[in-house]
């Protein structure tokens, strides 16, 4: 397969303002992997620049990539009161209006968050779940939303310590629609957010770079898996942090060895 290329061949707009990305194979021998980034990234800063798709192309996968509502080509979305079931909905239509009964999810970061749970909510699609740089608390809900607006329109520095970590991590990336990250981040902050009250059945792989502090506790999420009675394994990446791990050929290393087991 030639190497692959951003913008992807195919792309179209969802219900709930995602924009999903794919690259199909051209003889595929699995089912394909859908890629959820992370808080205030894209398929643009997560999987393309970091090099993900001709690793993932190599294993006989088409690639289906979201941009999340208020990112990378979302990015004028408004996602205000997106919530997580939206999200979830519009995956699923997708890909079963694709043809695709069945698929391998990969998310990284918040992009995990919904990997999970979209794995969880169907089980009878997800043949792998990558869980990459995992947070395993509800620190969103935790989140102040007052100030957290106040930030983006009138640039009043918040005084909650998290939500100040949180918002300002929003307008990194070159081109970023900084309202619209924040929004997103809000509106799912609705909805809370607990790992261990629904746990997908499908073998799950965790990893976490060794400094990584929002996925400190990833490894945590395997005993959830094999108590469930799903094989799970955890990868910790030497050396890496949340932002750096996942350019790690390590980590990609691991994948591409976990999507070819059956």
């Amino acid at each position: 397969m030639a190497r692959l290329e951003f913008p992807a061949p195919d792309t179209v707009r969802t219900p709930a303002g995602l924009t999903l990305h794919t690259w199909t194979h051209e003889q595929p021998t699995g089912p394909p992997v859908l890629l959820i980034h992370g808080f205030a990234s894209s398929t643009l800063y997560n999987w393309v620049k970091t090099g993900w798709l001709d690793p993932l192309a190599s294993t006989g996968r088409t690639i289906i990539a979201a941009d999340l509502p208020g990112h990378g080509d979302s990015k004028e979305t408004n996602p205000q009161g997106v919530r997580v079931g939206d999200i979830l909905r519009d995956l699923r239509t997708h890909l079963t209006d694709q043809g695709h009964d069945a698929v391998a999810v990969h998310g990284y970061s918040l992009g995990s968050r919904l990997a999970w749970e979209f794995s969880a909510a169907h089980p009878e699609m997800v043949t792998h779940l990558v869980m990459g740089g995992s947070p395993t608390d509800d620190r969103l809900g935790a989140l102040e939303p007052k100030q957290a607006r106040l930030w983006v329109q009138e640039g009043v520095r918040p005084l909650d310590d998290l939500t100040r970590n949180v918002v300002t991590m929003a307008g990194k990336l070159p081109g970023a629609n900084v309202p619209h990250v924040v929004e997103l981040l809000l509106s799912l902050s609705v909805d809370p957010y607990d790992p261990a009250a629904a746990v997908p059945a499908a073998p799950t792989l965790v990893v976490a770079g060794s400094q990584d502090e929002i996925a400190s506790e990833a490894a945590s999420l395997v005993p959830l898996i094999t108590k469930a009675g799903a094989v799970g394994a955890f990868v910790q990446i030497p050396n890496r942090d949340h932002v750096n791990a996942v350019t790690s050929r390590d980590y990609k290393s691991a994948v591409v060895e976990f999507l070819q087991t059956s």
